[in-house]
């Protein structure tokens, strides 16, 4: 009788570790499902985040294009020199013409003298 409790009692055992080891098993079967499950999303949102880069990318491109100054449109600007004389031709005195275009008040005397001279008959 001592046999076979011994026997009965190593097939409990066998028994046991066996359910265990199933047991185990089935949690990390279920770990790799939640893990691929999570590795999908994961790859979704890197395809979403990866779009989003290539379109702050075209858009970039187009911001630095556009900042890039266009020689056809761009028109020169009047110098402070040019202002003051279109001023002195519109009649305006030196210290008028001095303060209008951030020149000294010589300068501004100067081109308001010679313009009067230069409209007198």
């Amino acid at each position: 009788m001592n046999a076979w409790w011994q026997i009965g009692w190593q097939w409990w055992l066998g028994l046991l570790l066996s359910l265990g080891c199933l047991g185990l098993t089935v949690a990390l079967w279920r770990q790799l499902r939640m893990a691929a499950a999570t590795n999908a999303q994961l790859l979704t949102r890197m395809d979403l985040f990866e779009d989003q880069l290539t379109a702050l990318r075209r858009e970039l491109a187009g911001l630095s294009d556009a900042s890039q100054p266009q020689p056809e449109a761009a028109e020169p600007a009047e110098t402070a020199y040019a202002q003051a004389i279109r001023l002195a031709k519109q009649g305006m005195d030196s210290s008028a013409v001095a303060a209008g275009c951030g020149i000294s008040r010589g300068e501004a005397e100067l081109i308001v003298a010679l313009y009067r001279a230069s409209q007198r008959p």
